[in-house]
């Protein structure tokens, strides 16, 4: 194992250096039956801010000060200050910490205009006065000033790949498995967890390589190994030296340790933090989730079911949201609290399991939907030449991967009309040209024919009425030229349904060529060749 991390205090930037394996833990055979990638040894470098032990970004108000008159804290602001909540830059449903001079810290719900007198909620009372409703009563009037940290930056979406690092040295991925694997068009299939309905081969540690050959987790499954004959104690002084009934992961007080760092630079810690988040001696508990599965589909998705084309809730990442206090964090799947590393307060992720049974993985795993602060993604992951305990990928590299990233659709037309289906493809890591064949099906799907001619992205066909339950399909093969075909070539689309409304001229059954009473008393006949 190779992974170091230095950290400048003068200008907070941390600086991690790792080969990404998973060392000391071992992983799994790749490729194999779901996997076909192979794990490589890595050149991982990245610089970034860290922002352990702070809340993010300060924002002010023009006044900072506050008056404190029974469960009542009431804010002053100007006019600049009201911008902030006319347009939206702090939006209803917004969550802002306060810290107080008094010592107090506290998070607000921002209830827009609306009347609250429920404690850790906060309205705009007046064009020039927001109050803050607090846990503690005043007997008597109080003043002090105040810092307040919100969100603005964190309503930017979760980017895909690897958005932080575990303390081994291994990349920590999106939930995401973005648009691989072909999903319903439209929605991405959720990437782990204890109800995947594709299979990434990921392996018992829950980890797997992407096509470059980077070892990488998605959910919090890898802490099994982690404290599998306690190998991650064997790593340093931090996990070796103290542990909670046996588990080198978990602090003496039963608080998670962390493990790892979001490249926005705030820790994650493992799934347990103290009961209430500003008090070390109120227990310890698992941290409860805030996402949930909907009730009902998401509008466009097909219907829950069991299938590929009707999969089973909680498989797509667009199955889930996000409801403000069902749980314990927000919706990055983080919280404002004192940990036993920060015991003045910081702003941390946790990695989110049942409570009901630690061994289950709760969506959305480690960050949720979006990040507190922007990721940083200017680093740079270079397979190493030969490969390395992994089993290498040689000097060629792993061979590309396609993909469709626009799938037909299915198209309903009038009698005579145009159909048109198209497809869209990438090759990745790099792009590059392929072939195209469409095929068609007149029997509900079982049998597919391929069609003359029909070697573009796009296929266009003038619809007669006995088309209607016709299936049409592209093929991409390649890419064309390059030294490795794709490892998944060729690949098939998802089927497109064509339905022909109105009867039309070439309708009619005795001029079918399918029909075994075909009447050729036409003088004008035509014959499409397809």
């Amino acid at each position: 194992m190779a992974a170091t991390a230095t950290f400048n205090n003068a200008t907070k930037v941390i600086t991690v250096a790792s080969d990404g394996l998973p060392a000391p833990v071992s992983f799994g055979t790749f490729p194999n039956a779901n996997n076909p990638n192979t794990v490589t040894e890595q050149d991982f470098d990245h610089d970034f801010l860290y922002r352990g032990g702070t809340f993010g970004i300060t924002r002010t108000f023009d006044n900072n000060g506050y008056t404190h008159d029974g469960y009542l804290r009431t804010i002053s602001i100007s006019v600049n200050d009201l911008v902030l909540f006319t347009t939206n830059q702090i939006d209803e449903g917004d969550h802002i910490l306060f810290v107080f001079s008094d010592g107090l810290k506290q998070r607000f719900i921002y209830k827009g205009t609306t009347f609250t007198s429920i404690a850790g909620e906060c309205w705009l009372s007046s064009d020039s006065q927001l109050d803050l409703i607090v846990d503690t009563q005043a007997t008597t009037p109080v003043s002090g000033t105040y810092e307040y940290y919100d969100q603005r930056n964190g309503r930017t979406d979760t980017p895909l790949g690897a958005i932080g690092i575990a303390s081994n040295g291994v990349s920590i991925f999106n939930p995401s498995a973005g648009t691989g694997l072909n999903p319903p068009p439209g929605f991405s299939w959720v990437a782990a967890g204890d109800i995947p309905f594709v299979d990434s081969g990921e392996d018992s540690c829950g980890g797997h390589p992407e096509q470059s050959g980077q070892y990488h987790y998605h959910d919090p499954h890898f802490l099994d190994c982690w404290k599998s004959g306690s190998s991650i104690a064997s790593y340093n002084d931090y996990y070796g030296s103290t542990q909670y009934n046996g588990n080198n992961i978990r602090h003496p007080d039963g608080h998670s340790k962390m493990i790892g760092i979001a490249f926005d630079g705030f820790p994650i810690y493992g799934p347990y933090g103290y009961d209430t988040n500003w008090d070390n001696l109120s227990g310890t508990r698992t941290m409860r989730s805030s996402f949930a599965i909907r009730d009902s589909e998401v509008a466009g998705r097909p219907d829950y079911g069991s299938t590929s084309d009707n999969p089973p809730a909680g498989t797509l990442m667009e199955d889930y949201e996000y409801v403000d206090g069902t749980g314990d964090l927000d919706i990055h799947n983080g919280r404002f609290g004192i940990t036993p590393e920060y015991p003045d307060g910081t702003y941390a992720y946790f990695l989110t399991v049942d409570p009901d049974n630690v061994n289950n993985v709760k969506f959305p795993f480690i960050l949720g939907s979006k990040t507190r602060e922007l990721i940083d993604t200017t680093f740079t992951v270079t397979p190493v030449t030969g490969g390395g305990d992994g089993g290498g990928g040689g000097e060629q590299g792993p061979p590309p991967t396609l993909q469709f990233t626009l799938q037909p659709t299915n198209v309903t037309v009038n009698a005579n009309e145009t159909a048109t289906f198209t497809v869209q493809k990438l090759v990745s890591p790099e792009d590059g040209p392929v072939s195209f064949q469409w095929y068609r099906s007149t029997d509900g799907g079982f049998a597919f024919a391929a069609i003359t001619g029909a070697t573009t992205d796009t296929y266009s066909v003038s619809a007669l009425s006995y088309m209607t339950g016709y299936r049409f399909r592209c093929r991409i093969a390649g890419p064309i030229g390059a030294p490795q075909q794709a490892q998944n070539s060729p690949l098939d689309s998802q089927p497109a349904l064509l339905t022909v409304t109105g009867s039309g001229s070439g309708g009619d059954t005795a001029n079918r060529f399918d029909s075994t009473s075909s009447t050729l008393d036409s003088t004008s006949q035509t014959f499409d060749g397809t």
